[in-house]
């Protein structure tokens, strides 16, 4: 009994590790084209949004899932739109001098997108909560307007990812190579902090009856909420340019 348990968890650690290896990969990938890379980024984050709904790993009915859906699509077509456009490459003009012009051009679309995704939060919180008080039977409120939360606030956050183009370009193109360097691997250790929190989640895990595969949905969740840190990076790889 024992040695099928622990099989069973090391299937569930081994399961999430591959799922978000290979959603980094894929974001990661298509953000390095040498074409179109806001498109096949925004491709992937669809598909990882159609997976997270596909292997639900929360507490919650159809309705708990829609919130959340609704969120996402909503901040990915305001992160498309504020990204739409003309993006410097690099922000210094000549030698080592800043330009106002492409500082401001450059940094637009993170302004625009900030405010849409407050936006989206609040109203994704007094939906859910709206939800949750309608309800006839209103047990579990607590946990399931926190499940309904949390899964807002990773799917509003996962267009975040779409700024990944932008801070490879940027990278390489600051005056001081190791300040960008720094702020890259600071994200990535980010990534890797949240992506970890996983397999602590999976110990205490209650999911709904005939879910399958939760444990995908469960390692997708945090590498949603880590287009918040992809789009930080962004932002501050600017200020250090």
């Amino acid at each position: 009994m024992s040695n099928t348990i622990q099989r069973n968890k090391m299937y569930d650690h081994i399961t999430i590790a591959v799922t978000q290896f290979v959603a980094i990969v894929l974001l990661a990938s298509a953000a390095m084209l040498p074409f179109a890379t806001t498109k096949a980024v925004l491709t992937v984050c669809i598909l990882i949004l159609l997976a997270l709904i596909t292997f639900w790993p929360l507490k919650g009915s159809t309705a708990d899932k829609a919130i959340p859906f609704l969120a996402s699509v909503a901040s990915m077509w305001c992160a498309t739109l504020a990204l739409k456009g003309w993006l410097p490459s690099s922000v210094i003009d000549g030698e080592s001098e800043v330009s106002i012009h492409k500082f401001v051009a450059a940094i637009r679309p993170y302004e625009r997108w900030a405010v849409n995704f407050a936006l989206i939060l609040v109203a994704a919180t007094f939906v859910s909560f709206a939800r949750q008080m309608f309800r006839e039977d209103r047990s579990n409120l607590v946990r399931n307007l926190s499940h309904c939360l949390t899964a807002s606030i990773a799917c509003a956050a996962l267009p975040g990812w779409l700024f990944l183009p932008s801070i490879i370009k940027f990278t390489f193109s600051v005056r001081v190579l190791e300040l960008g360097v720094l702020v890259a691997i600071i994200g990535l250790f980010v990534v890797i902090v949240l992506a970890g929190l996983s397999h602590l989640w999976i110990k205490d895990a209650q999911y709904n009856a005939g879910t399958v595969f939760p444990q995908i949905g469960t390692a997708l969740i945090p590498i949603m909420m880590c287009g918040m840190v992809v789009y930080g990076a962004g932002l501050a790889m600017l200020l250090v340019a």
